[in-house]
């Protein structure tokens, strides 16, 4: 019989053969048996023997697997299934596939785009925008790459598109055949990486509902294909694999403590250099143990990473064979991660739960993930089930870590760390030079972090005798290792990224620093120097402060759960929720950071002049992502590019979802750069919560939710402000005086007439106004009408003019 990684690999390739027959639609081709893309695949598989040679496989028996999967198919029998391999992968074909029940589309099929997956979403009563899709070849390129997967009225979607994208994934698998050798596992990760790229963005059907990737359909087929003949031990009969029954495992792990963890640093006795370093590298920590805990788990049932069908925020869910053997691997987890916990002094609490079903269940998976979420919820209510009664022991007090505050110091001396934290600033130092994550099994390169069962390290490049490795940046080329496009790096401002917003050179830089009391010799001196807390705020324009944003995807537990709900037809696939998970973890992980790293690449699609790309490039790198990924993010940086950049992000959310219902809430707010990092993260928290109570869609600043649609023109009136400032057409006094009457008719206990009041006395205020400049004067005469948001919101755009127009 099969190996299982080989079953896997014929169900990642099932489809493939419909990239080909879209990129020779209507061609003759003479040596075809028929234009089937069942067909086609099994010319795939022919075409590229020799690479599933190198990595040990019969590419005769991996032609006929593949390509035999199609039980319905009665007048063509040559690609019904006949043995269990085949009906393995054509029983994974059918469970994945539910979303293909809908009514025909019509239309040329290579013509029909790749509908965006928040199309379908009911949300508050409406659906997406419709006539929308994607473009598989754009002008950055083929396939996935960062500010591609955006919706357009005319997508560009025909043959040739498909031509061109058989050649890009040509290319990539001639340069994964000149390898010296190839491992079945890493040749499926590298099968599954570049179907990310170049199928990512291809409609898997399109003769029905076309919203669910090539990619995505591909990547679950294989999932359960994998864990389907997992399940019969790798030597079923036909009937025994078509009897259903509770063959699956769905796993959900998630941590507890999150936010308590990454924030316990003490900043008083690190210094604050210490905190930017740490905090990042804490936050790193956190999804790093979830992914090795998920990781973990899979290697020890011979399974890969594909059967992680989803996973961001410190949470994952995977599809596992119901056995007694992954039972007991997940009881064996429990207790080492829970041992671990405990010996990191019990501020993560790993949490892990199953739930058992069938094969016809896939059909309603939301309702399986209520069950796992019913069952993780018991989970928590024990968070180490394997402990018993434990006998207390005294031993000799010693210092508490000056970092963290709960673990043992190394040594009996102020300011002393414990072995944990004294890795974190090593692994902060090195974050801004490092591209990639790997997984060891024994030795890893120092720093590691230690998890069970897996060593977690930093590299650049290739990183030798990793197990598996996640690259931070959308790089599919393979190399040969099994690995994953997966960002949890970040992104670090430096020393690099001040000199370029700054336009100087190293050592007047210092100086700089030096003058404004910001020089800390400990942090040492180089160009990839993670910048502290006091430079960012320092390089603030205006007050030197710096700036947190806290932001939430609105709506998404609605989403998940009932957004594919129908009354008609349930609409709530396993690959449709996944495929929805994957495009928001894509944003915000990966789009996010690139607005960061390099903005330039949308001034196009968000309509900046090119002095605004120019002013961005300088300044959206020293923005800090103390984490983005899932459905949320935290950012730190100088205020004011903070803000603009928060105004560009809600825009490109907008037109990367095109769904009136999925917004953005959240919260804007400045600290002076010593406020301890637990203080902003609870504080921006309020501010998102209020945000969310004054209807969600809106962003807290200034002490005022906001809706987003108002803040462009609140951003003019600032941008006005601010003019009128500096060219002392408006004095500050004026400004302050507009505040004290906006505060007045806002005052409790006043009627509307009482409120009224505020009209005249304003009018006469700005007489000097008018003394100065008769156009400004008439423009803030506007001021009068207390219906328009210009008063409404008079708070946030003249504290944001005031802050970016004085120091200190």
């Amino acid at each position: 019989m099969a190996e299982p990684v080989h079953v896997a690999l014929a169900a990642l390739v099932h489809d493939v053969g419909k990239l080909l027959s879209r990129a020779r639609w209507g061609e003759r081709d003479d040596g075809m048996p028929d234009r089937t893309h069942t067909a086609y695949t099994a010319l795939f598989v022919r075409q590229h023997a020799g690479l599933f040679q190198k990595a040990g496989m019969d590419p005769k028996w991996l032609e006929r697997t593949a390509s035999r999967h199609h039980e319905g198919w009665r007048d063509r029998p040559q690609y019904q299934p006949q043995t269990p391999e085949e009906w393995c992968v054509a029983l994974a074909d059918t469970y994945a596939s539910q979303e293909r029940e809908g009514e025909g589309q019509g239309g040329n099929v290579p013509e029909v785009p790749l509908w965006p997956i928040f199309h379908q979403l009911r949300l508050q009563g409406t659906e997406g925008e419709g006539g929308l899709g994607l473009s598989p070849v754009h002008a950055l390129g083929e396939g996935l790459v960062p500010g591609a997967p955006y919706p357009e009225a005319r997508p560009n979607v025909r043959k040739e598109v498909y031509g061109r994208l058989l050649e890009r994934l040509e290319g990539r698998l001639e340069a994964l055949s000149r390898l010296p050798s190839l491992s079945p596992e890493a040749l499926l990760l590298s099968l599954a990486a570049i179907f990310q790229e170049g199928l990512a963005l291809v409609p898997a059907d399109t003769q029905s509902e076309p919203d669910v990737s090539l990619y995505d359909h591909l990547r679950l087929a294989a999932a359960i294909a994998h864990a389907l003949w997992l399940y019969h031990g790798g030597s079923p009969s036909v009937a025994d694999l078509r009897q259903d029954g509770e063959k699956f495992l769905l796993v959900v792990g998630d941590f507890g403590g999150i936010q308590g963890h990454i924030y316990r640093i003490a900043g008083a006795e690190t210094g604050v250099g210490g905190i930017a370093k740490r905090l990042r590298a804490r936050s790193l920590e956190v999804s790093l143990a979830a992914e090795a805990m998920a990781l973990g788990l899979l290697r020890r049932l011979g399974l890969t990473p594909l059967n992680r069908l989803m996973g961001a925020g410190g949470k994952f869910y995977l599809l596992l064979p119901n056995t007694q053997e992954a039972q007991e691997a997940l009881e064996e987890a429990r207790k080492a991660w829970g041992e671990w916990a405990l010996r990191g002094g019990g501020s993560l609490l790993p949490h892990l739960a199953y739930v058992a079903f069938r094969g016809q269940d896939f059909r309603d998976f939301p309702g399986l993930l209520k069950a796992a979420h019913r069952a993780l919820a018991q989970a928590k209510l024990r968070p180490f089930p394997h402990l018993g009664r434990t006998e207390a022991t005294l031993r000799q007090a010693l210092r508490p870590c000056a970092a963290c505050g709960l673990k043992p110091a190394r040594e009996d001396a102020p300011g002393s760390l414990c072995p944990d934290c004294e890795r974190e600033a090593e692994v902060g130092r090195l974050l801004p030079r490092r591209d990639r994550v790997g997984f060891f099994l024994e030795e890893a390169p120092r720093p590691f972090l230690q998890f069970p069962p897996l060593r977690v390290a930093l590299g650049q490049g290739f990183l030798e005798g990793a197990w598996h490795t996640y690259r931070a940046r959308a790089d599919f080329a393979p190399d040969g290792a099994s690995f994953e496009v997966k960002p949890l790096l970040g992104h670090l401002p430096t020393v690099a990224h001040a000199l370029k917003a700054k336009d100087m050179g190293l050592e007047a830089y210092r100086a700089w620093l030096q003058e404004e009391g910001l020089w800390e010799e400990e942090e040492g001196w180089d160009e990839d120097r993670p910048l502290t807390f006091g430079e960012l705020a320092a390089l603030s324009e205006g007050v030197p402060y710096l700036g947190g944003l806290m932001l939430d995807a609105d709506r998404m537990g609605e989403a998940f759960a009932t957004g594919f709900r129908r009354e008609s037809r349930d609409l709530a696939t396993p690959s449709r929720i996944a495929a929805l998970s994957r495009a928001l973890e894509w944003f915000f992980s990966v789009e996010v950071l690139e607005l960061l790293r390099n903005p330039a690449a949308y001034a196009k699609r968000l309509g900046w002049n090119d002095r605004e790309a120019r002013q961005k490039a300088l300044r959206y790198p020293l923005l800090y992502s103390v984490y983005s990924g899932g459905d949320d993010l935290f950012l730190l940086g100088p205020w004011d590019a903070l803000l603009e950049f928060a105004l560009d992000l809600e825009r490109l959310y907008r037109l990367y979802t095109r769904h009136p219902a999925l917004t953005l809430s959240g919260a804007f707010l400045l600290f002076a750069p010593k406020t301890p990092v637990s203080q902003m993260a609870a504080a921006l928290r309020e501010g998102e919560k209020r945000a969310k109570e004054a209807g969600r869609g809106r962003l807290f600043l200034f002490g005022q939710a906001v809706a987003w649609a108002e803040l462009p023109e609140l951003h003019r009136w600032r941008e006005d402000l601010r003019r009128d400032l500096a060219a002392e057409k408006v004095s500050k006094a004026q400004a302050y005086r507009w505040l004290a009457l906006w505060r007045e008719f806002w005052a409790d206990g006043l009627d509307e007439g009482e409120r009224m009041r505020y009209k005249p006395l304003l009018a006469y205020a700005l007489r000097r106004v008018r003394e100065k400049d008769e156009g400004t004067w008439k423009r803030y005469l506007e001021l009068l009408d207390h219906t328009q948001p210009a008063w409404t919101h008079l708070p946030v755009w003249i504290q944001w003019a005031l802050y970016q127009e004085r120091r200190g």
